[in-house]
């Protein structure tokens, strides 16, 4: 996830400072997110992907998300 979240942020040239005024938290979390040490909660996953216009479930997994299958 890490690296997911640091390819992404730096694809749309995001800092860390950017992205923790965002999330209302600290710049130190979002660096940590960034390198792996910490994840974020899950609430930030969907703020961090709407803002970065990138699937939440690509950023937690790193695979596409299927479709559901029709009933």
């Amino acid at each position: 996830m890490a690296a997911r979240l640091d390819r992404a942020l730096q694809k749309a040239n995001i800092s860390s400072a950017k992205a923790a005024g965002w999330l209302d938290v600290s710049e130190h979390d979002v660096q940590f997110w960034r390198r792996g040490i910490t994840v974020p909660p899950f609430a930030a996953f969907n703020r961090i992907a709407k803002a970065l216009d990138i699937d939440p479930h690509w950023l937690c997994t790193g695979q596409a998300e299927r479709a559901q299958a029709a009933n």
